[in-house]
């Protein structure tokens, strides 16, 4: 994926300014920074639920939006959108599953009813995937049965089940508790092994510096800091990284 000069504002208020970012086949990046920094925003535009004001967004050799002669953000027809959105996936803090669906509905719905994939096959891949993230004998249940950990498990293995080239999460942890935070880390940790293309937005220091390859510091819709995570959490250079990572701890 690779983002470039990307800017977005909200009535009069500039929310991203010039941002650019490269993620790779295989990297995991970790974004951080105070409530109001522009990281959700930036992970909304990067998958499609915000359009950009000015920029360009490509996923490999796929355009979605490249810049005019005025710079503004020109998006590709419906065909291209809808190819872009099959090459990500998306994890919510809030879960976003279908209350009435079944958690094995729930991960197989999109591969039958957006890429055609044969009902039988999309529900082998989903009780496998709901096996790898220790929900076994639970297909049959609604998310209201489930812990809040084992919901956003179920949500990762929905995004999962679409066989995406980026899978991106939007501070995955916050709406739980400590010990069921644990419980979705060791997920996405087994993800980064396995080398799954992440997108990480997270409050999680030490995660964070443990699992991603590069960090960005994003403050007031602006890159801030970036580099290899454990050396921008450990020996930040700037003085405003410094001041927001005193406040984690680190």
């Amino acid at each position: 994926m690779k983002l470039e000069n990307a800017r977005k504002s909200f009535g009069d208020t500039s929310v991203l300014k010039d941002i650019s970012l490269t993620v790779n086949r295989g990297d995991v990046l970790a974004i951080i920074g105070p409530s109001g920094g522009g990281k959700s925003t930036l992970l909304r535009c990067c998958t499609l639920l915000e359009t950009l004001d000015g920029g360009s967004l490509s996923y490999g050799d796929l355009d979605v939006c490249v810049n005019d002669t005025q710079g503004n953000a020109v998006y590709g027809p419906p065909s291209v959108v809808r190819q872009a959105k099959q090459r990500f996936g998306l994890v919510f803090q809030s879960f976003n599953l279908f209350p009435h669906y079944t958690v094995l509905k729930n991960v197989a719905d999109a591969p039958i009813s957006v890429a055609k994939v044969p009902k039988a096959q999309a529900e082998e891949r989903a009780r496998a995937l709901l096996a790898k993230m220790g929900l076994a004998g639970k297909e049959s249940m609604v998310p209201c049965e489930l812990s809040g950990g084992q919901q956003q498990r179920v949500a990762i293995a929905r995004a999962l089940a679409m066989n995406p080239d980026v899978l991106f999460f939007d501070e995955p942890t916050s709406a739980l508790d400590p010990e069921l935070t644990q419980d979705v880390l060791r997920v996405i940790r087994e993800l980064a092994a396995e080398s799954m293309t992440m997108v990480i937005v997270t409050h999680e220091m030490s995660f964070a510096r443990d699992v991603a390859d590069h960090l960005v510091f994003m403050d007031g819709g602006t890159i801030v800091e970036e580099g290899p995570a454990a050396q921008v959490i450990e020996s930040p250079q700037h003085e405003r990284t410094r001041a927001f990572l005193r406040n984690y701890g680190n």
